[in-house]
Formats: C-alpha cells, sequence, structure tokens
C-alpha cells in the first residue's frame, strides 16, 4: 500500500496537477472542493471510479462536484497512464556484526550444532537459524532466502588468497560457442562446451514447440475438461527448470575447468593436491579478452540464434576476472572488431569477410600470395594479442573507424611493396575494392571467391617470413560453416 501511494505522489508531482487545478477553476469553493478531493485517496478512488465524492466541508451544487471530477478524472489518468509500481519481495538483506549474533548449542546426540540469530521486527526477539555444518561467520553478511527449497543461505565474505605475480607470456583469448574459448597459442579450451549447448538449446526448442500445440489447443478449447487436465499435467514449469538448472549447471562446470586451465596452466587439474607446482613462469602474466558487452545484431539463422541465447558470455567474462586476480595475472579487454577478418602477417593485414569461411581462415589478398591459412579462432586470438600495443584502436573504437584504419594500414603496406603511393579509388565495407598508383598502373582487387589469376610482379621483393600455422582442410570444415558465426 506504501509503495502504491508514494507511486501515486510521484505521479502527481510530476504533472503538477495541483497548479493545472489552480488554472483551471477560478471559483475559491471550486478550487477548495478540488484540492479536498486530491488530499483523500477515497475520493481519488471514487473518482477514478466514476463517481462524485461528497465532502461535506465544501458546499457547491452537485453540476459543479460533477464537473470538477469529470476534470480530475481526466487528468488524473493523463497523470498514472498506464504505469504501477511492481511490488519486488525482499529475498535478502545485508547485516554487519551488531545485528546477529553465532551460538554453538550442544545436540542430544552430543554434536555441536551452530546457529546464526539474526535481527528481527521483534524487540529483544532474534530469530535462529541453524548452519548445516560448523563455518566461520563473522564481519558483514547477507542472507539469502531461497523460497523454492525452503531454506536460508549466508554469504560470508573471505579475503582470497592469491598466487604470486604471474611472469609468463600473456595470453590473448577468443570465445566461442563450440568450444570456450581459443588462446593465441591454438589450444582450444573446453571442447565439450558446443556439444552441452547445442544439445540445451535443442531440448529447449523441442519442449516449446510441443508447449506452444498444447497451449494453442487450451486456448481454443477453454473451460472444458480436456483443457483443464492439459493445464494440470502438461503445461508446468518445474521439470523444465530442473531440465534448465541441470543443463546450466554442465555448462559452468565446463567453463570453470576451462578457464582455469587457461589461468593456472596445466598443472590445474591436481593444484589441489599440491602434485603439480604452479611456478609464476607457468601462469601468463596478462590475460587479453575480448569485449563482448556489446555484442548485437541478428543471427544468421534460428539455430544460432537459440546458441547465442544460451551463451553465458557475461558469466565467462567475469569468471575469468575473478581467476585472474587469484592467479597474479593482469586482465584487459580488447576491441574484437575484425579480429577474425583480419591476416595476422605482420607483413599483410588483409582485411575481408571472405578471408573466413567457417572455422577456416584463408588470407585472400589479391595483390601478392600471402595465402596466410589457419583455424579462425585462433587467428582471431592471435590478432586481439597484437591490438595490447595499439595506440590507434582502443576498445571502445566503433567498428566502422576500426576498418578504416586497418584499411589504412594495408595500403600503407602495399605502397611500400610497389614503390609509389596507392590513392584509394574507393573503399567499401567489403574491403578495398580498387587502388591505382600515381604514375597511372592500375591494381584492382578482384572478388577473393575467384580463383587466384597469374598476377604481375609489382616488385617489392619477397613477402616477410611468418609464423605458419597447420594448413587446414577447406572442405573437411564446409559442414560446420552453417553452424559458426562471425563474433568479431
Amino acid at each position: 500500500m506504501d509503495t502504491c501511494i508514494r507511486h501515486i505522489e510521484s505521479c502527481f508531482a510530476r504533472a503538477d496537477i495541483k497548479a493545472k487545478t489552480w488554472r483551471q477553476f477560478t471559483d475559491e469553493n471550486e478550487r477548495h472542493y478540488a484540492y479536498a478531493c486530491l488530499a483523500r485517496y477515497s475520493a481519488i478512488g471514487q473518482i477514478m471510479g466514476g463517481g462524485i465524492p461528497e465532502i461535506p466541508t465544501v458546499a457547491i451544487p452537485p453540476d459543479a462536484r460533477a464537473k470538477i471530477a469529470s476534470y480530475l478524472h481526466r487528468v488524473i489518468r493523463d497523470a498514472l497512464g498506464s504505469s504501477w509500481p511492481t511490488v519486488v519481495k525482499a529475498r535478502s538483506m545485508s547485516l554487519d556484526s551488531s545485528l546477529y549474533s553465532v551460538v554453538d548449542n550442544e545436540t542430544a546426540k552430543g554434536k555441536t550444532r551452530r546457529y546464526v540469530k539474526v535481527i528481527s521486527s521483534t524487540r529483544n526477539k532474534r530469530i535462529s537459524l541453524p548452519l548445516s555444518g560448523i563455518s566461520r561467520v563473522s564481519g558483514n553478511i547477507r542472507v539469502v532466502l531461497d523460497e523454492e527449497h525452503k531454506r536460508a543461505f549466508i554469504h560470508v565474505i573471505y579475503d582470497v588468497a592469491r598466487l604470486p605475480k604471474a611472469t609468463g607470456p600473456a595470453v590473448a583469448l577468443d570465445w566461442g560457442i563450440t568450444e570456450v574459448c581459443t588462446d593465441s597459442s591454438g589450444v582450444h579450451h573446453g571442447n565439450e562446451y558446443g556439444r552441452a549447448l547445442r544439445s540445451m538449446a535443442e531440448r529447449r526448442n523441442k519442449t516449446g514447440k510441443a508447449r506452444n500445440k498444447l497451449h494453442a489447443l487450451s486456448k481454443r478449447d477453454a473451460g472444458s475438461r480436456r483443457t483443464k487436465h492439459i493445464a494440470r499435467n502438461n503445461l508446468g514449469t518445474k521439470k523444465q527448470q530442473a531440465r534448465t538448472r541441470r543443463a546450466r549447471a554442465q555448462l559452468k562446470t565446463i567453463s570453470g575447468a576451462a578457464i582455469k586451465e587457461v589461468v593456472y596452466g596445466d598443472g590445474n587439474r591436481t593444484r589441489a593436491k599440491k602434485r603439480v607446482p604452479q611456478l609464476p613462469s607457468q601462469r601468463p602474466r596478462e590475460i587479453i579478452i575480448e569485449d563482448l558487452s556489446r555484442l548485437q545484431g541478428k543471427a544468421r539463422s534460428k539455430n544460432i540464434s537459440r546458441l547465442c541465447s544460451s551463451w553465458a558470455r557475461n558469466e565467462n567474462q567475469e569468471r575469468i576476472t575473478v581467476h585472474a586476480y587469484v592467479g597474479g595475472s593482469g586482465i584487459k579487454t580488447v576491441n574484437a572488431a575484425y579480429s577474425s577478418q583480419t591476416c595476422p602477417d605482420p607483413g599483410c593485414g588483409y582485411v575481408h569477410s571472405d578471408n573466413r569461411y567457417g572455422d577456416v581462415f584463408h588470407c585472400r589478398n589479391p595483390y601478392w600470395d600471402c595465402n596466410w591459412q589457419g583455424d579462425v579462432d585462433h587467428v582471431a586470438a592471435m590478432n586481439l594479442l597484437n591490438r595490447i600495443e595499439d595506440h590507434e584502436i582502443n576498445r571502445f573504437t566503433p567498428y566502422g573507424e576500426v576498418k578504416k584504419i586497418l584499411d589504412e594500414r594495408f595500403l600503407r603496406r602495399l605502397e611500400s611493396r610497389v614503390g609509389a603511393r596507392i590513392v584509394p579509388l574507393g573503399t567499401t565495407g567489403n574491403g578495398v575494392r580498387g587502388t591505382c598508383v600515381e604514375d597511372g598502373a592500375t591494381a584492382h582487387g578482384r572478388t577473393p571467391s575467384i580463383l587466384r589469376q597469374p598476377k604481375l610482379d609489382v616488385g617489392g621483393g619477397q613477402p616477410p617470413t611468418r609464423p605458419s600455422s597447420v594448413p587446414v582442410d577447406r572442405a573437411e570444415h564446409a559442414k560446420a560453416a552453417g553452424e559458426r558465426t562471425a563474433f568479431s
């Protein structure tokens, strides 16, 4: 009730109803009656119900009361609109050490049972919460109520023991939906993630289709015996919610193990048992991740859309931030625009959407034979690693500006090879389609999907040596092309 009253008062204040009423009526008795109605919530309710309040202290004719009530009904309706406050139950509360106490009692079997007695609304009477074990409870705590399982949790703040500062090489991560992530060394972590995510999405889709048919049937035959039977036995959500919790717990386990492998190294599996020492040189000094907070747009298919809706990318970023802090590693977020479409060769850097075909990356540079091939997630992680020292592309640079910067860098490399200044004839969203040399010769970009034709030697010597990745068969991954989407 208090929430509703405050909402009504705030709407009246924003609409400035009293000032409007003062300007609308000039007679003092009419103003007095209008203000008396606004001051009584019973009168407001009567007006909104179509009635005319009777206020004995104000003597005005019935037709004047009806006119004022009609006006107030109109302005109050416009002020309230369709908004109405939503009352949310408080399911948690924070307590400091003066608002609770910890008590140990002996049970009949001689065991110790610990209780936390928290303050209540009754003076000198506290609520006793039995704990399931013996744990240290001190400092500021938070009591969280779980209404579904009829229990309460007590959240206690502990100091996290940090490992010595890591001194290993920096590593960049490219998040995915078929695996948790791929690092800049080409190692895929959490390969079971995609299978579990796809299973969860397909099961949800199948269940949703069946439930939609039953919903349509119950809506068509509303009130019938069959409809009541369907609503009672086939449209519940308990089993569906339980399956969703189990599936999300599985995804959380897989992603947690993969992130720990990245942060703590190969010995993470036995680190708790102290079988493998975790030296600072075995852990990355800095972890570079891509910024997916502004990920938006329409997926290429419904299957991809369902996978992305179940993709816990924000949860993965929060988890790796915590583990990086514990492991003594720094964390840095960089701009991921065009990271999977840019050739990682320092002497090339050609950017085009045709460089990527599903899981396969193949540089389609039309100006010289780059022919860089590799896994597209590995390529994205390598480009993310290079952007940690990029002073032109920061985390918040718009993707259009990123494309322009990358194209300008490629043109400068092309100028150094040709030996003349390159003037772009027009840069489109698909890459550098046409350039010309100032002395009159032209070098037109070809559509990368067309087979490469023999080209003229434009000079500039041999291309610089580069780390060659393991070649990937294009046909082998053609089937997976429809199950992938470009996140960068």
